[in-house]
């Protein structure tokens, strides 16, 4: 199995995406992200990889809001946090 995120394969876009990440984090509202990483990191990764995990679901969100013209669907990225 690749453990490998998009976030690794593009290193500037890695490190913009770890930022909304951690500003996520920070956001009272999304309690979710922090219930993701928090899991990850029980599971034992590392808190940078559980970052970049969550990034990935991100990116995934962007890529469906881009390809399909949609605005950010919250239910449909605490889902897919929560399937980590």
């Amino acid at each position: 199995m690749d453990d490998s995120t998009p976030t690794d394969q593009h290193p500037q876009l890695g490190e913009e995406i770890r930022i909304v990440v951690e500003r996520q984090l920070q956001q009272a509202d999304l309690q979710e992200v922090n219930n993701a990483v928090d899991r990850l990191i029980d599971q034992g990764h590392s808190r940078e990889k559980a970052i970049d995990t969550v990034g990935a679901i991100l990116l995934e969100e962007m890529h469906e809001m881009m390809t399909e013209t949609e605005p950010f669907d919250r239910e449909r990225y605490v889902d897919r946090l929560e399937d980590i």
